[in-house]
């Protein structure tokens, strides 16, 4: 308050004095005044936030709670929190970095169908005529005053579309009365690098409010994706769409890209595992290779590379599991949807044998039982057994042994039913320390006629046309001894002269039986219509008895998630995994080809199992890979099994001392001259040769340097490799391995 002073007499202020106490009739004082009326109460002020502010996350997690419907608007509420449930407010359309759409869908049916299938709501066009569409979705940046904000991590956002007055590109009209899914995604990328990415989905039908007991659409699990793929490897459109149920929602029964090819999910799927393998008629009839093409940002996109490396590829069962939590698991067997077969079939199929059915009924003449019946002959095999017995050393230092191949009854199986074409021999593989990685590879006598020595050429023999055996064909039983024949040269097996008392001794059977296609009856290879199927048996093995009892090789691979992406067949003489049983460390090194020619610049690659499994196609996402696997996820295929101390993982360096791996000398690119440069067989210790088998190509001197000064060693001298005394385990454990590499344990 300011205080204004005005200038008075002293006179005046006395006679003012005295004329007021002259006044009233016994100058008491005056009575009070009446209190005034109580004002109105002030409004509330804005409460507090509670929580954390979304920018300032490490992470989201999304989960719609509730959905209302009223005269054609939709209102969703939705919560959002970090992983230790902390509520994150601040969410708004104003924030250019806050990408969050919502996207709608409803499942339809077909009357006397048991098809069911997505179809997306909000379309848009995908071409300039206006034919084909894509899901559409709101954004949050478009209508910021859609979204409410009740500051403690809880929304509540109104859809800015009338569903019964605005009309869809795609003709889909909107019913209160379907389930209906509502999606949303949100991908937050800031200036800083950091991101935030999350999906969360809401199932309902608007005009009960029900939830539960709805119709679905669940055939698959992302789970059982992730049996072949890792999630960050399945985080599609940068990173954007996360979810299964996100990615049904949005690649449904309307979309297409411009060419109007399908992208739904089901089509979309069975096309691109198809890989180079998918095959149609062009305009005159002819088969043609057909893989799946679709076009992207980037242009046309072909799936042409290997893509699904099950087999038999008819495996349906590799994604359409038996999971009882699945309300529509065997929807599949319906085939009731024509779009899912020309996935894999394209709608010119090079089976038919007729013209193509303009409707693609394709359940008129077909039943699902084409899919589970090539099947048969693998199911079968797998239930039989091969029997090693009769082991002996002879005079000459030959292994001798007897082998017999039984179906599941223990009936025997003749010769004319075990299977061998080209490159297909019922081999036996012969080997010992299996707990040192197997035999070294040496050759220790070669002559014109004859060649001594443990590579693996001499120590697999066929039970059929190489001179290493004899079949009885009244008991069914084979003799093999480990010398056979190969062109003009005898090959025999430096077998070492205590394989039956101090050594452990495996031998693997790779053998195949032949069945009626489509069948699991077992017929002659000659047939017709002779399917061969791998037998899955384990091989015979005795181990070496140590200080405290067998010693077993240590766990490296988990052969089931191996089975769980390949299925019952690899690749070749596919008995399980045990391909390092020919694939040793230090086997030769082999050719880079390009259409089964080397390649001019002389590049040349290790044949040992780990550096083929670490750079096999599909496998070697980074540097140019797939995408598909992420090997650097080592779990992938890496055993994890109950160590004396903790968890012993299949990875785990410094426990392969004493070996030494075949690596080339460097990686030769184009432009380079074998004949002035050629790539020498070179050694590596085995920690250098596990971080080599990926990263040679990349090393630098720096890096080299760093392996060497730490104890490993790469050069010409296998013994030195094999004495290298390496600390790479002291720094790098499991846990850091898996951290360099993006993953944790």
């Amino acid at each position: 308050m300011i205080i204004t002073k005005r200038k008075t007499s002293l006179a005046l202020l006395i006679a003012s004095a005295m004329m007021v106490t002259g006044c009233g009739d016994d100058g008491k004082d005056g009575q009070n005044g009446a209190d005034g009326s109580n004002g109105d109460n002030g409004e509330n002020g804005k409460p507090g936030t509670s929580g954390l502010h979304i920018d300032m996350a490490a992470e989201a997690t999304a989960n719609i709670t509730n959905a209302a419907y009223a005269d054609g608007i939709i209102t969703v509420d939705f919560d959002l929190a970090n992983k230790e449930g902390v509520g994150l407010f601040g969410l708004t359309g104003e924030n250019e970095f806050h990408d969050f759409r919502f996207s709608l869908a409803q499942l339809q049916t077909n009357t006397g169908s048991e098809l069911k299938q997505w179809m997306s709501l909000l379309n848009e066009t995908t071409n300039d005529a206006g034919t084909t569409f894509e899901q559409g979705f709101e954004k949050l940046n478009d209508c910021p005053e859609c979204l409410v904000d009740h500051d403690d991590g809880t929304y509540t956002y109104t859809f800015n579309t009338n569903l019964t007055t605005a009309e869809d590109v795609a003709g889909i009209v909107f019913d209160a009365g379907l389930t209906q899914r509502i999606a949303i995604e949100m991908q937050f990328e800031y200036d800083s690098g950091h991101e935030l990415a999350e999906n969360a989905h809401y199932d309902w039908i608007p005009s009960t409010n029900a939830q539960e007991g709805i119709a679905t659409r669940d055939l698959v699990t992302l789970e059982t994706c992730y049996t072949c793929h890792q999630p960050d490897s399945l985080k599609a459109h940068g990173g954007r769409r996360l979810d299964l149920e996100n990615c049904q929602s949005c690649h449904n029964g309307v979309v297409s890209d411009p060419n109007d090819v399908s992208v739904e999910l089901g089509h979309m799927v069975h096309a691109i595992h198809m890989g180079p393998n998918r095959e149609g008629k062009d305009a005159e009839g002819n088969v043609v290779k057909m893989p799946y093409t679709i076009a992207g940002y980037g242009g046309d996109h072909a799936f042409d590379y290997p893509a699904f490396p099950t087999k038999p590829f008819m495996d349906c069962a590799a994604c359409h599991v038996e999971d009882e939590n699945l309300a529509d698991k065997d929807l599949w067997l319906a085939n009731a949807n024509a779009n899912a077969c020309t996935g894999c079939h394209t709608d010119s199929p090079a089976q038919h044998k007729s013209d193509k059915n303009p409707d693609l009924t394709c359940t008129d003449c077909h039943s699902a039982a084409v899919h589970t019946d090539h099947k048969k002959p693998y199911d079968a095999a797998q239930d039989y057994s091969v029997e090693v017995s009769n082991v002996v050393l002879n005079v000459d230092g030959l292994l001798e042994f007897d082998v017999k191949v039984m179906d599941s009854a223990g009936a025997l199986v003749s010769e004319d039913e075990i299977y061998k074409q080209g490159y297909s021999n019922p081999y036996m593989v012969v080997s010992w320390d299996i707990e040192d990685d197997y035999p070294e590879q040496l050759i220790s006598s070669e002559t014109d006629v004859l060649t001594v020595g443990t590579t693996y050429d001499h120590r697999r023999f066929s039970l059929k046309g190489d001179g290493s055996t004899t079949y009885d064909a009244t008991t069914k039983v084979f003799h093999v001894t480990t010398e056979k024949v190969k062109g003009s040269k005898t090959y025999r097996t430096d077998v070492p002269a205590d394989i039956l008392t101090d050594r452990s001794l495996e031998i693997l059977p790779l053998v195949k039986v032949c069945f009626t296609e489509a069948t699991n009856v077992r017929t002659d290879c000659t047939a017709d219509d002779a399917y061969p199927a791998y037998v899955q048996t384990e091989p015979y093995r005795v181990y070496q008895m140590g200080a405290y009892g067998p010693e077993m090789r240590r766990s490296i691979i988990d052969e089931a998630t191996c089975m769980g992406c390949h299925s019952q067949e690899l690749y070749h003489d596919a008995n399980g995994v045990n391909c390092i049983a020919c694939h040793t460390n230090d086997k030769k090194l082999g050719a880079v080809e390009v259409g089964y020619a080397p390649v001019p610049w002389g590049e040349m690659k290790s044949s040992s199992f780990m550096y083929k499994a670490h750079k096999a196609e599909g496998h070697d996402n980074g540097h140019g890979g797939s995408g598909t696997i992420l090997k650097t996820d080592c779990m992938t295929c890496h055993a994890e099994v109950d160590g004396w101390s903790g968890k012993d993982y299949g990875f785990e360096l410094g426990r392969n001392a004493g070996s030494a791996h075949t690596v080339p000398s460097f990686i030769a690119s184009e432009g380079n001259d074998p004949d002035v440069n050629p790539v020498l067989s070179w050694y590596a210790s085995p920690d250098a040769a596990a971080c080599m088998s990926c990263h040679q190509k990349y090393l630098s001197d720096a890096a080299m340097s760093h392996f060497e000064s730490n104890g490993a060693y790469f050069g010409p001298d296998k013994q030195m490799a094999k004495d290298a005394k390496e600390a790479c385990a002291t720094c790098h454990s499991p846990e850091k391995i898996m951290e360099h590499h993006g993953h944790s344990l």
